[in-house]
């Protein structure tokens, strides 16, 4: 035993040498793959005329266009002939002691090389030497700047503008006059850099009034105690669409109602009111403060029928309300003068109003619709007999998977405006459909089948599995989704429109017979990863490229990056918050939940006092981030000091884009020194 010891402490150095070289080897490999990949090479960086190019832009971008001094123009010049008359020419000579410029010869023929030499300047005097014929039009002119002793000579090729009379060279500088004020770059970039930070303002406000809802979506903790019968989650997903298509009629009638009032700020402003008014003295009428008895099934509907009829009139009450906000912005944004901004802001938020109301309308009445067959199918499975129950599952969850095999297929026809014999529809759908079961399926078989203890193989197997059951489930989905399109055939166009929902019904029916032993399903880790993936799609796409999608849409501007940016930030929010949700303490949750506090009072009174300081933090950081991010959605069109930055560089005024730089750094250093002790006082 001492031997075998022996002889494994006089391998281990071997061993950890050999792998120390083949772990070189392997870095050494990686890189100089990584080298030829990324094109290094140092060819390029030796050339002396890039150097000179880099030293310029350096210097310039060292000396930002911060301020400038009142000038005006000082001239000098020279008297020239060309040709030579005959006897020679001799210029007048100039002051002594004042700036002057000669040129020897003093005569020559057109297009000849003379030298030109000048003194008297101020030192790194710089100006514009041009030839000057008699018509008065500038020739030839070059840049010229005087050394440290105030003197230069530089060799000047003459134009071909020969002419009997006396010409001249003329050197043009400009001449300090006054105090300095500042440069037209300075006020641009303020102005502009005012547009970012309220660019990035917007953006972050509308991310995070979005991603706070959305983040408890996507915690697992609170997510993975939430299961629902089959029943339940299939008439969700009836009454989503249902309810959609109903509150988008809903929210069209409204809108026309308003409209159909017309444009009277007093009358608009007496209905919004005066219905808003009338629905909470109903409320209050119908609903007591407090239940002395369990309401009866008529008081129950009764007080349906008053949400319904509320929840109508606040529609009206809102419409109404945006039409005035409409109408009294836009005759303040004359009347405020230098305040018609605030004008503006009212006319913004009615024209937001009366146009996404039907939006509005649609997406919330498809949510009530859906808690609604939520809670239904719960009464299914409580009240009726489990024989009826069986058949009613099987019914609703065929129903429910044809809903969202005709979604599919509907999404599919639009993005890609399919001719009508296309079974494009169905095998999309069926594939689709069966490459997420496929997943998992296999997914839950390989959890229970591979124990943990393999660690990180357990991990990579699963994974590869999980993979294949994707694309087995895809080829059948494909299979299926080619069968039902043929056997949908026969009724022409229209069988083909509605092949997805066949096959969505024959996979959901079967779905429940295979699955008619499960009490509840994991409606809430669906949810989870649902949310999820749809967070990471939209971080993965960068805002830029948002930015030009936008632009597209909305114009170039600030509000084409508003939109890019509020965007990205809701994913990436949403995905921050959640991440601090599921890291929060359990203990006030269980002691919330065993007083019989409902879902919404648990997240109120447990996770919400949890949560509060770190998604400050969050949000801070985020306004910080988008203030960066708008100078590069700026090279797209999308508003902010970007958009003058890109301008300055591609005109190569560099001075003017050290200002942008400078300005940029300043906020931003600013922002983060502000949003820390911002958060120093309240996390």
């Amino acid at each position: 035993m001492a031997h075998k010891e022996s002889q494994k402490q006089h391998a281990n150095p071997v061993t950890r040498f050999l792998t120390l070289v083949l772990t070189i080897l392997a870095v050494v490999v990686v890189y100089a793959f990584a080298f030829e990949r990324t094109d290094v090479d140092l060819t390029e960086v030796k050339d002396e005329q890039r150097q000179t190019q880099l030293i310029r832009i350096i210097r310039g971008l060292a000396r930002p266009d911060l301020i400038t001094h009142e000038t005006e123009e000082a001239q000098v010049t020279v008297q020239v002939m060309t040709p030579c008359p005959l006897g020679g020419f001799k210029p007048v000579a100039p002051q002594a002691g004042e700036p002057f410029i000669e040129m020897f010869p003093t005569c020559a023929l057109p297009e000849s090389e003379v030298t030109v030499r000048g003194g008297n300047f101020p030192p790194g005097q710089s100006g514009q030497l041009s030839f000057i014929p008699p018509s008065g039009v500038r020739l030839n002119t070059t840049s010229i700047t005087a050394d440290d002793a105030g003197s230069f000579s530089i060799t000047y090729t003459l134009p071909d503008r020969p002419d009997d009379a006396v010409q001249e060279l003329r050197f043009v500088t400009k001449v300090r006059t006054g105090g300095w004020t500042w440069s037209k770059s300075t006020i641009e970039t303020w102005d502009k850099i005012i547009e970012t930070l309220m660019l990035a303002l917007v953006a972050t406000t509308v991310g995070t009034a979005v991603a706070i809802p959305l983040s408890f979506l996507s915690a697992r903790n609170l997510m993975r105690t939430i299961k629902a019968p089959l029943s339940s989650v299939a008439l969700f997903i009836i009454g989503l669409p249902t309810g959609i298509f109903v509150g988008r009629q809903l929210g069209r009638w409204v809108t026309d109602s308003v409209e159909a009032v017309g444009d009277q700020p007093v009358l608009l402003l007496a209905l919004a009111l005066g219905i808003a008014a009338a629905a909470w003295a109903l409320l209050r009428a119908t609903l007591p403060e407090e239940d002395e008895a369990p309401p009866t099934r008529r008081e129950r509907l009764i007080r349906w029928g008053v949400g319904m009829t509320v929840a109508v009139a606040m529609l009206f009450a809102f419409g109404f309300f945006g039409r005035f906000l409409l109408e009294v912005g836009g005759d303040l944004q004359d009347a405020l003068g230098a305040f018609g901004f605030l004008g503006g802001f009212f006319r913004v938020i009615g024209d937001l109003t009366t146009t996404f109301l039907t939006v509005v309308a649609a997406v919330t009445t498809g949510v009530v619709f859906a808690m609604i067959g939520s809670r239904t199918g719960h009464l299914v499975r409580q009240r009726l007999r489990p024989s009826v129950a069986g058949i009613v599952r099987l019914v609703l969850g065929g129903a429910a998977v044809a809903v969202i095999a005709a979604a599919i297929g509907a999404m599919v026809q639009w993005l890609y405006q399919l001719n009508a014999t296309s079974n494009a529809r169905a095998t999309t759908a069926g594939g689709a459909l069966l490459a997420l079961a496929g997943g998992a399926v296999v997914g839950r078989l390989g959890r229970s089948a591979i124990p943990d203890r393999w660690g990180a193989l357990a991990t990579a197997i699963r994974f590869v599995v999980g993979i294949a059951g994707v694309l087995v489930g895809l080829f059948l989905g494909i299979v299926l989704g080619m069968a039902a399109d043929a056997a949908m055939a026969p009724f022409g166009a229209e069988g083909t429109l509605w092949a997805p929902a066949l096959l969505g019904a024959v996979l959901g029916a079967v779905g429940v017979f295979l699955t008619r032993r499960w009490d509840q399903l994991p409606a809430g880790m669906a949810t989870y990863y649902a949310a999820r993936t749809l967070f990471n799609g939209i971080r993965s796409v960068e805002p830029l490229i948002m930015a030009i999608v936008f632009v597209v849409w909305v114009g170039i501007g600030p509000f084409a990056g508003s939109i890019a940016l509020a965007l990205h930030t809701t994913a990436a929010l949403a995905k921050l918050y959640s991440e601090q949700v599921e890291s929060i303490l359990v203990g006030p949750i269980e002691a919330v939940t065993a007083t019989g506090a409902t879902r919404l009072q648990t997240i109120v009174y447990a996770v919400v006092p949890q949560i509060v300081p770190p998604y400050i933090a969050f949000t801070l950081y985020r306004w910080d981030i988008n203030v960066r991010m708008s100078t590069i959605i700026g090279f797209a069109g999308g508003g902010g000091i970007g958009f003058l930055l890109q301008q300055n560089i591609n005109l190569l005024q560099y001075r003017a884009a050290a200002v942008q730089m400078l300005a940029i750094a300043i906020v931003v250093s600013t922002l983060d020194f502000v949003s820390a002790r911002i958060r120093e006082r309240i996390v």
